[in-house]
């Protein structure tokens, strides 16, 4: 399928996805292989938009959680997970990401895959929190002209609950790594930025841009 947005994998995640893909190498039919295969699906429908397909939903936040308001979330089932009853528990991990505008108009907007981890016990949300650098608990006042949703579980959530991030201006480094690699000028556009911590590409060591996934 066509791509529709232009990936941007955070540089800690390409690290463990390399170390999965040595791993399955080594082991075509282990777990390590399972999830691999798992997070390229996962890439793939986040690339074609179709993240509607792996039941795909925005992110949120709450005095107990971090200010995960302009991410979002797709499930991929990698290992079968029962309740105490012997029910199924629904797709075992999750992968998160972000999305900005492109570079300039004619560039395909940009989404940053942040993190793979598992569902369970809130990894997930503790693994995209810490790569954004945010603490639970702290709403950040850049966020706040976003709707907040707040997290939820099973039929608790809001039948609208929207399925994509909020679309937001490329941040600077973003916009000046995108300016180095493809020769593109960064955007004029003055609105909010996403955040005003760290992102992924300025905790790079130097001479590491951050990774693409066309």
């Amino acid at each position: 399928m066509t791509a529709k947005y232009h990936l941007i994998v955070d540089p800690e995640l390409l690290d463990e996805l390399r170390e999965l893909q040595s791993q399955a190498r080594s082991e075509p039919n282990g777990p390590a292989a399972q999830q691999f295969e798992a997070v390229r699906r996962g890439l793939s429908a986040l690339r074609e938009g179709r993240e509607a397909e792996l039941a795909g939903e925005r992110l949120g936040r709450s005095d107990d959680h971090p200010d995960l308001r302009d991410c979002a979330e797709v499930k991929i089932p990698v290992v079968e997970e029962f309740n105490r009853r012997g029910q199924p528990m629904g797709p075992s991990h999750r992968l998160t990401y972000r999305e900005f505008e492109g570079p300039t108009p004619d560039h395909l907007p940009v989404r940053q895959v942040i993190a793979f981890a598992p569902r369970k016990n809130g990894e997930i949300f503790d693994v995209t929190a810490n790569r954004l650098g945010r603490s639970k608990g702290v709403a950040l006042g850049e966020l706040d002209h976003l709707p907040t949703v707040r997290p939820a579980v099973g039929p608790g959530k809001e039948a609208d609950r929207p399925i994509a991030p909020p679309r937001m201006a490329l941040p600077p480094d973003l916009a000046q790594a995108f300016k180095a690699m493809d020769g593109l000028a960064p955007p004029t556009n003055s609105a909010p930025q996403a955040t005003n911590q760290l992102p992924a590409a300025r905790r790079r060591p130097p001479g590491r841009g951050p990774s693409q996934e066309k």
